[in-house]
């Protein structure tokens, strides 16, 4: 009697195992196709018949990942952490699930316990890299990304972020090199050529940097981001009517972008377009009322327009926004 109620006992067992199994297996293939609420169903029946099956509490995580639902994420990702610490991918993906929410400090420790989790997973670093460089913890950052791409040589975006790295403490020549190797591996990244078009046209390169915005560009068309930075290397090369055609098209993707509407005003000033400028200006100022150089760009205009006194205002306006050159022409030409 008891051998038999043994082996009823054990194929019982095998039972659950494998009515857990296709559940799990259900709620993976529905993963798969996006249908994430159904996944959860599948997940839960698989639970449901075995409470401690840390794969399914794991990959339900990812579904309410998956549906922005933060707080039930980092709640499955807790539970599987406490049944399995080792599971270090339930670290990552509740760094992804507090980054959802904004919670950056949080994000940060989940991501340095998924490295000391696995000291090999190239995007543990990547992602903790990033949060550094957006706390302006340049330094930091940069020897994140380079263990990101010691793990993983063709780690374009790597190479990427850590070209901005350099390029906020100043290393330009670095910066360079790294955004050409983030392009050179994958070479479908349009913001990496942006990237590399602004490094260069910051190395007074400008040449070299309307090439790479051209690249930006070809990739995709209604960059207006490259539209805008291509003008302004045209304008620093002295091509003043090919730089407001970019600033045009950049406003014709985008209408109320402001620094594409200064910048055009920029240039119509060196074309002594004035009227042109003032009304470019105008439109600045409107889609964003706090943008000082806007201020002074249309002093300018005003001024050469001979309306002395709409300059002496619009220079006192944008120097009180901390535009140093503007309270500099208002000393010199309104105190008078």
């Amino acid at each position: 009697m008891d051998a038999k109620k043994d082996s009823l006992i054990q194929n019982d067992s095998l039972y659950k195992i494998a009515e857990a199994e296709k559940h799990y297996n259900n709620g993976v293939t529905l993963m798969e196709q996006d249908k994430y609420s159904e996944a959860i169903g599948e997940f839960n029946l698989a639970m449901n018949t075995i409470p401690k099956f840390t794969k399914a509490k794991f990959n339900r995580g990812m579904a309410y990942l998956s549906m922005k639902q933060y707080d039930k994420a980092i709640g499955d990702f807790g539970q599987t952490l406490a049944e399995d610490p080792t599971y270090h991918q339930a670290h990552f993906e509740s760094g992804m699930a507090h980054l959802g929410e904004n919670d950056k400090v949080k994000a940060l420790e989940s991501f340095s316990q998924a490295i000391i989790g696995d000291t090999k997973e190239p995007k543990y670093y990547y992602y903790r890299g990033m949060l550094k460089f957006q706390n302006t913890h340049y330094e930091d950052a940069i020897k994140d990304y380079t263990v990101a791409i010691s793990l993983k040589s063709n780690y374009a975006y790597a190479y990427n972020d850590r070209g901005s790295a350099k390029r906020k403490i100043g290393d330009l020549d670095g910066a360079i090199k790294d955004y050409s190797m983030a392009v050179k591996n994958n070479p479908k990244l349009a913001f990496a050529y942006n990237n590399l078009g602004s490094a260069k046209r910051k190395n007074e390169d400008y040449t070299g940097a309307i090439g790479e915005y051209n690249q930006a560009i070809r990739l995709k068309k209604d960059y207006y981001i490259a539209l805008n930075n291509r003008g302004m290397a045209k304008y620093d090369n002295d091509d003043y009517e090919g730089a407001v055609k970019d600033f045009t098209d950049a406003l014709k993707v985008k209408a109320d972008y402001a620094y594409a509407m200064n910048n055009r005003a920029s240039a119509y000033l060196r074309l002594e377009k004035y009227k042109e400028a003032v009304a470019d200006c105008d439109a600045a100022i409107k889609a964003d009322p706090k943008y000082g150089y806007a201020y002074y760009n249309r002093g300018i205009a005003k001024e050469m327009l001979r309306n002395l006194d709409g300059a002496c205002a619009d220079w006192k306006k944008a120097a009180e926004m901390g535009v140093e050159i503007a309270a500099e022409y208002h000393r010199i030409t309104c105190n008078h």
